[in-house]
Parts: structure tokens; C-alpha cells; sequence
């Protein structure tokens, strides 16, 4: 859970998540990930 005034920083390896992601058989959506942690906080960097 996140306070709405927490800040955030957010770090993704995108090469290991694309392969997990692949392996899994699923499309990640970055721009809508970066959305949700930006409405559950302030997001600082992505």
C-alpha cells in the first residue's frame, strides 16, 4: 500500500522483465504501468 504523498522511483530491468513477461506468454504496458505508480503516489522518475 502507498501513501498518496509517498514519493516514488520507479526501476524496471527491461530486458529481464520483457523475457519473464515472454516466458509467461503476456504483454507488459509500460505507459499504463507508469500510470498506476503515479496515481498511487508521487512519482519522482521513471
Amino acid at each position: 500500500m502507498f501513501y498518496r504523498d509517498e514519493r516514488l522511483a520507479l526501476f524496471i530491468d527491461g530486458s529481464n522483465l520483457y523475457a519473464a513477461a515472454k516466458s509467461l506468454g503476456f504483454d507488459i504496458d509500460y505507459k499504463l504501468l507508469r500510470e498506476e505508480f503515479k496515481r498511487r503516489g508521487k512519482l519522482l522518475r521513471a
